[in-house]
């Protein structure tokens, strides 16, 4: 099946099913974002006098290390056990990231070998089985399992971005792929707060004659039931793009109607160069900005003691604005200001975000209002600079035939380095990085000198990456514009 055997309203067909099967993945994944602080709290509670279990191990050697850095002991601070649930929550955030880190390439070479369809529908028997274990996950130990295999099973996200780039020509990608972020933005709307809905319902209180089940095994079932129902999905409406991409008469006519660089497109050495300096900016910013997102519900716990549903309120209106900004802003936005611009625009959103919070949690009168702004200003982020530089790594990738037009049907294979599958889970790898060392370290920065302190430094350091940006990231204005 080629692609030009596949009409216009194929492909939007497609695109509208890789997005419908990634929303239904991103709100099984964002059920437990409003949990993690009261699902540790109580497995802190269940298990921190047992020195045999992991957790409680944990916790020893967290109170030692407290001790000897700061001179304090449990005792020391009424602050001290939520922060050490800061902490925990920085480690487990960070171990997931980490572990995309080490299989987001070796998916995106996988579905370049295999295809987008197989190795996708493969990587979802991984996240059915973490998510059937989080179900009875009654110790800490058992939800650690549940989370390393999830870790290593993801693969809907850079599956989806790679699929969309398969069928989409370079001069409507990022237009296409600021969908994904709108389907990020609905799922932060929508999945926190029906997760904290459902942990409302106490399954072992409802059900006490069935052995397993815990507190928080029905925002689990729930996330089985969704992502149940995605397998599915994708089985029956998401074709193979891999091939579809292989001979593109869209490419052809693309190449007609968009002026590049000298002979229609930049040197490979150019477009590599491009790739790493997109890959580094993508693990800095989202070294700084998962962090400091990640402390975010772990913020209103400590200083406001927010609750489960409060803390869905607050990611849901996230979502809402995030997902208003992108449909309303972005897409239209793109192709006038170039994705460079819109990036610029978002770390600056993040800039004034991150000092907020820092304003937040020195404020006694106006918390909430310092709050929101801060979430206001990150929504913008979250719309922004993710999606467009994914937009301009995908730019760079090689179509089969990108280099060899004038040479006719003859088709010439892309560079290894420049294969859509293999290039952009490498870019996603170095997203991961940045996410698998972002938590962990503004965990440990809130655990040891506390929110304001945390925020305020992070804000600095995107200042930074700013300016890098602003310096070192190419212009997509000028790579490709119609005539």
């Amino acid at each position: 099946m080629t692609q030009s055997a596949v009409p216009a309203n194929a492909k939007g067909r497609i695109v509208i099913s890789v997005i419908t099967a990634l929303l239904l993945d991103l709100m099984a994944f964002t059920l437990i974002l409003p949990l993690f602080p009261r699902l540790l709290n109580y497995y802190r509670q269940e298990e921190a006098g047992n020195k045999e279990t992991l957790l409680g191990y944990a916790l020893q050697i967290m109170e030692h290390y407290k001790y000897l850095i700061s001179g304090h002991n449990g005792k020391a601070a009424s602050h001290g056990d939520k922060w050490d649930i800061v902490f925990l929550g920085g480690l487990l955030g960070s171990l997931f990231s980490f572990l995309q880190f080490i299989v987001s390439p070796i998916i995106g070479r996988a579905s370049d070998r295999f295809g987008r369809r197989k190795v996708l529908l493969y990587t979802m028997i991984g996240n059915l089985l973490s998510t059937g274990i989080w179900i009875f996950a009654r110790s800490f130990t058992m939800f650690l399992v549940a989370r390393i295999i999830a870790g290593l099973s993801e693969g809907n996200i850079q599956l989806s971005i790679a699929i969309i780039s398969d069928i989409t020509p370079a001069n409507q990608r990022s237009r296409s792929l600021a969908l994904v972020g709108i389907a990020f933005a609905v799922a932060f709307t929508f999945g926190p707060g029906i997760g904290a809905w459902f942990a409302s319902i106490d399954l072992s209180k409802v059900f006490p004659t069935i052995t397993g089940i815990y507190p928080y095994s029905m925002p689990a079932i729930v996330a089985l039931i969704l992502l149940t129902f995605e397998t599915f999905y994708i089985y029956k409406k998401i074709p193979e793009t891999k091939v579809i991409n292989s001979t593109s008469n869209d490419d052809k006519s693309q190449h007609e109607n968009v002026k590049t660089t000298e002979n229609n497109v930049e040197s490979i050495e150019k477009r590599i160069s491009n790739l790493r300096r997109l890959k580094l900016i993508h693990g800095l910013h989202l070294f700084i900005f998962s962090g400091m997102e990640f402390t975010l519900v772990f913020l209103t716990f400590d200083v406001l003691d927010y609750s489960n549903m409060q803390q869905g309120k607050l990611l849901g209106y996230m979502g809402i604005l995030s997902a208003l900004l992108q449909g309303g802003y972005v897409r239209r936005q793109v192709p006038k200001l170039g994705e460079k611009m819109l990036v610029l625009q978002g770390m600056v959103a993040c800039i004034v975000g991150l000092s907020s919070l820092a304003m937040m949690a020195l404020s006694k009168t106006h918390a909430v209002a310092w709050l929101y702004f801060g979430v206001s200003c990150l929504a913008l982020t979250t719309g922004t600079v993710v999606n467009c530089l994914t937009g301009m790594a995908s730019l760079q990738c090689q179509n089969d035939n990108d280099d060899n037009e004038q040479e006719g049907s003859r088709k010439k294979k892309p560079h290894p380095l420049l294969e859509k599958g293999r290039a952009l889970g490498e870019f996603r790898s170095f997203g991961q990085l940045g996410r698998a060392l972002g938590p962990v370290s503004a965990c440990g920065f809130y655990w040891l000198s506390g929110p304001a302190k945390c925020y305020g430094t992070g804000a600095i350091i995107m200042s930074i990456v700013t300016i890098t940006t602003l310096l070192s990231v190419p212009s997509t204005r000028k790579v490709v514009k119609k005539e």
